[in-house]
């Protein structure tokens, strides 16, 4: 077992980051991108209120190994004409080329960051398949002295610091004893207090107006949707079987809506499709860059993350604005299907549930459904 401690002051990275500028964590997350071939990553922008914008980085990152037979696990379906030998061999060239090779880009990068933090600390432990590795670095604190607390866990968390990185992971055996499996997070923030000091409802009107006209197009069909449900209607109980997704800001109760417009782009316009998503998001970042005083989420390569599912199903939010007490806000996703393209505009107030059937529902209540007309 291993167990180090650093804490240095150092010359402060100097970030002002802006819709283009790069975070210390890009470098990481395109190198792991590049072993995986798949994007793993996500990136947002965020005024929480309190008179402060945070960007996030971050993602998950995995390592798992095939069960054999003989081991007593179980193998998936699609590796049952492998033998335990070739099984075996696949997760050493797993273990090899893609889990070695992220993880040591990930300590590669986050050892070099700590000689430039203002503190930074490191623990690690291997013992009998057990791993775990925490990273915390405060990149900026922006105070004489640092503020810190110690979690369960051993993470360090830095308390009021503007700039903040994190590697937590655990990993430990499988039900058969011989094979691993761990997860961990991948997180950068960084937070800028806003001139005033101040921050304020997202004031709805002006940014509707400047994205609707972009939705007014020949080939784009609209049509009003409804998605709610009532405090008696277990979200929990029917989850797996109605939604896709779930946001609870109420938990344990249930009660919430969404009331919108959905516009539809068929498949074989995928050129326009490409081009409403960009101009929407275009518009959106560049609005939250005029006003960043006001409450909002804004979520980075949507428009990317939902084209990758292009024969499934996707449907996701790029961004949210707090428009009034009582979880009230608005909000724009990007969605996905075998039949085309979507944009939904739509009003959500407390607990906000994506039906499974989001693309052909004209309403939802209570489990209850109402289905566009289909031509």
């Amino acid at each position: 077992m291993k167990r180090i401690t650093t804490a240095t002051i150092s010359v402060i990275l100097s970030l002002t980051i802006t819709a283009q500028d790069r975070t210390p964590m890009d470098k990481i997350w395109e190198e792991i991108e590049k072993i995986t071939s798949a994007r793993q990553d996500g990136k947002m922008k965020v005024n929480h209120g309190g008179g402060q914008l945070l960007y996030v980085h971050n993602g998950v990152v995995g390592e798992v190994y095939l069960c054999t037979k003989d081991c007593g696990g179980s193998t998936s379906p699609s590796f049952d004409n492998m033998t335990s030998e070739e099984i075996e061999a696949a997760n050493e060239r797993n273990r090899k080329m893609v889990f070695g090779k992220i993880f040591g880009a990930i300590r590669q990068n986050l050892d070099s960051l700590m000689a430039v933090s203002e503190e930074s600390y490191h623990f690690e432990s291997h013992h009998h398949g057990t791993d775990t590795i925490n990273y915390s670095l405060c990149l900026k604190n922006g105070r004489d002295s640092i503020a810190r607390i110690r979690a369960n866990d051993g993470t360090m968390f830095y308390l009021d610091a503007l700039e903040t990185v994190f590697f937590n992971y655990t990993a430990g055996m499988k039900p058969c004893g011989k094979h691993a499996r761990g997860f961990g997070t991948l997180e950068y923030n960084k937070r800028l207090p806003l001139p005033g000091g101040k921050s304020y409802y997202f004031e709805k009107q002006p940014y509707i107006d400047r994205i609707t006209p972009v939705l007014k197009r020949k080939g784009i069909k609209e049509w009003s949707f409804k998605w709610a449900q009532t405090d008696d209607y277990d979200i929990d109980a029917h989850h797996s079987q109605e939604f896709r997704s779930a946001t609870r800001v109420q938990q344990p109760k249930n009660a919430g809506q969404t009331v919108g417009t959905m516009y539809f782009i068929p498949r074989e316009k995928s050129e326009l499709a490409e081009e409403i998503f960009t101009t929407i998001d275009s518009i959106t970042l560049r609005y939250t860059e005029i006003h960043p005083e006001q409450m909002f989420r804004y979520i980075y390569n949507v428009k990317e993350e939902v084209m990758q599912y292009a024969e499934t199903s996707n449907i996701s939010t790029l961004f949210e604005g707090t428009t009034g007490k009582g979880h009230v806000s608005t909000c724009v996703l990007f969605g996905i299907t075998p039949k085309g393209y979507y944009v939904a505009i739509a009003d959500t107030e407390n607990n906000a549930c994506v039906p499974k059937e989001w693309s052909t529902l004209k309403s939802f209540f209570n489990g209850e459904k109402k289905y566009i007309r289909q031509k």
